[in-house]
């Protein structure tokens, strides 16, 4: 579902209260008017419980960088196979989360050889990762020699 947001309107560039109904009635072109889409309405959905952050380690096997933002929603329920971000030991990180019988692990990858074993370990989940931006700098890019 994409919501619509209200773009606050410019006095000085839009000196009318509503251009389409000038001459009184609606404008044939309204039909094919495109509406703004704001990124928030494709990746939010619900904003009083989303929170953003850049990403200070990397997480490559899931395509998260250093510098990547990190869209979190804490609504979401947390399962096991989801990425979260949690405070383990004082220390804010973003991992996989894998619940295997009574064990509890925090991976990297899907290879359980790179999990840290979090079982009966206090533990502060904030909430489960939903989206990731990679800005473009940082995106592995193919060099074509010419």
């Amino acid at each position: 579902m994409i919501r619509e947001l209200e773009i606050a309107k410019n006095e000085v560039l839009e000196t009318l209260d509503n251009p389409g109904k000038v001459s009184g009635f609606i404008s044939p072109a309204e039909d094919y008017k495109q509406r703004r889409l704001h990124i928030a309405q494709r990746i939010v959905t619900d904003p009083t419980n989303t929170f953003y952050f850049e990403a200070d380690d990397e997480m490559q096997y899931f395509g998260i960088m250093k510098g990547s933002i990190i869209i979190v929603d804490k609504s979401v329920q947390v399962a096991s196979g989801r990425l979260i971000v949690c405070c383990v030991d004082n220390e804010w990180l973003t991992r996989k989360l894998i619940i295997q019988g009574n064990n509890t692990f925090l991976c990297i990858n899907d290879s359980m050889d790179a999990c840290m074993n979090i079982t009966r370990r206090n533990i502060t989940v904030f909430g489960a990762v939903t989206w990731t931006c990679l800005p473009h700098s940082l995106q592995h890019v193919r060099t074509v020699q010419l």
